[in-house]
Parts: structure tokens; sequence; C-alpha cells
């Protein structure tokens, strides 16, 4: 297989794993080729800015960074001035969605500590429905541990707190 082929591949593996990334021999493994292979892959996506390498004990962790950091142009080389405004504002805008990406990973994980952490409101009341049919779920993360059933009455038990009851 051509190194190309090999390196479209390795980018494909490295976007899918996200902020996980592969270490480098778990990488070799998937792509079946030899080790030096991916450092020759990871050394040209190292130079365009596109990866991330950390040793780590066992191998080096690859991450997929996505866009390439732009080095300074210098004013005095010879890229046209339309182009450098262009670079800025791309870099720019760059910039400001990576910071808006961060608060964005910030919401979400102070919501998901708020809803581990929130505690359902226990209704006493009774409610009679006017139906043949309900559906009783528990939450996404809790399960059904018990249910005892009569005639006249279900009762259905949780490792955790939360139930929705729908009429049918």
């Amino acid at each position: 297989m051509k190194l190309v082929e090999l390196a479209k591949k390795a980018i494909s593996l490295l976007q899918e794993a996200g902020d996980k990334g592969f270490n480098n021999i778990d990488l070799a493994q998937k792509l079946h080729m030899p080790r030096r292979r991916v450092y020759d892959i990871i050394a040209i996506l190292r130079a365009a800015g596109l990866v991330e390498a950390k040793r780590e004990k066992g191998g080096t962790r690859i991450k997929w960074s996505g866009i390439p950091v732009v080095s300074e142009v210098k004013p005095d080389s010879s890229v046209s001035p339309d182009l450098m405004d262009k670079l800025n504002k791309v870099t720019q805008e760059k910039n400001e969605l990576e910071s808006q990406l961060d608060e964005l990973k910030d919401k979400v994980s102070k919501l998901k500590e708020e809803q581990e952490t929130s505690t359902m409101e226990v209704s006493t009341s009774k409610t009679k429905f006017e139906v043949q049919k309900i559906s009783i779920k528990t939450l996404k993360s809790a399960k059904i541990t018990k249910v005892q059933t009569s005639p006249i009455e279900i009762v259905l038990e949780a490792d955790k707190k939360g139930f929705v009851i729908e009429p049918g």
C-alpha cells in the first residue's frame, strides 16, 4: 500500500479517535504496517501542524489537532497583502471558534455534573389517568431492579431515582 493511502487512513482514524488519540503502536497495528511507516506519516503531519504527539510510557500518543497552526509570515516575504489579510482573518476566526468550543465543553461538563447531582422532585399526590394503558420508564442511567404485581397494583423499584410515567 502506498504511503499516501496509509496517511489518509491514519488521518481518518486519528480524526475519529478525537481527544483520546492513538498510541503509535496501536495505530501501526490498525493500519497493518510497520511502525517506521507510522513515524514517517506522523512526522509529516506534525510538521504541517495537523497532529500533536506526546511521549508516554509504551510509545507516543498521537492526537488530531485539526486546523494546521499557521506560523507568522514576515512582512518582507513574497506573500500578497490580500492573502495576508485573509490569513489573519482566518486565524482570528479559528482562535474565536476554539475559544467558543472550550466554553461549550465547559458548559456541557457542568450540565452533566448538575444532572448527576440534582435530585428529582418527589410527588406524593396520586394522579388518576382515564386510560387503559400507561408507560413507566426510568431515566437513562437508572435500571428497574424489582417488579411486584397484584391484580390492583404494580410496584417498581430502581437502582436510582427517576421515573417517567406517561398515559397510553
